[in-house]
């Protein structure tokens, strides 16, 4: 009798807690820095300043040099190194609709695309659905 490994076992499980080495999908930098993930934030009256979300998955700990109004969104979000926006247009927030960001995690000894919600307050993140063929993130609603 052969036994046969279904796709969901096949498919490896990123722990809550887990460390995430992320980077910019435009220039490869670390978006890490005095071990917090740090971005460029744009208020909607242009004012800029610091996003620093914790790096590890499913902690929402957080700290903004500018103040989002609760349940807004960023006017833009940005690389702290090459300025290009990590804010992308063909994809939203499965919880609110609203607009996402989207970074590189180190996975599987790989790259995948990661995905957070611009709107302050929303704790939504995901995978992209390629990357869902291989990985889970633990307790992720995505699936």
């Amino acid at each position: 009798m052969e036994l046969t490994i279904s796709q969901e076992e096949k498919r490896e499980i990123i722990s809550s807690g887990t460390y995430l080495k992320s980077f910019c999908p435009h220039c490869s930098s670390s978006l890490i820095r005095d071990d917090e993930l740090e971005l460029t934030i744009i208020e909607n009256d242009g004012q800029e300043g610091h996003l620093l979300l914790s790096p590890y998955l499913n902690v929402f700990n957080h700290k903004s040099t500018v103040r989002i109004p609760k349940r807004s969104e960023a006017k833009d979000v940005k690389c702290p190194h090459c300025s290009k926006t990590l804010i992308i247009d063909d994809r939203e927030c499965h919880d609110c609709g609203a607009r996402v960001i989207k970074f590189e995690v180190e996975a599987v000894s790989r790259l995948i695309d990661f995905y957070i919600c611009a709107r302050q307050g929303c704790t939504w993140h995901g995978l992209s659905h390629e990357d869902l063929d291989d990985i889970i993130l633990e307790d992720s609603r995505e699936w």
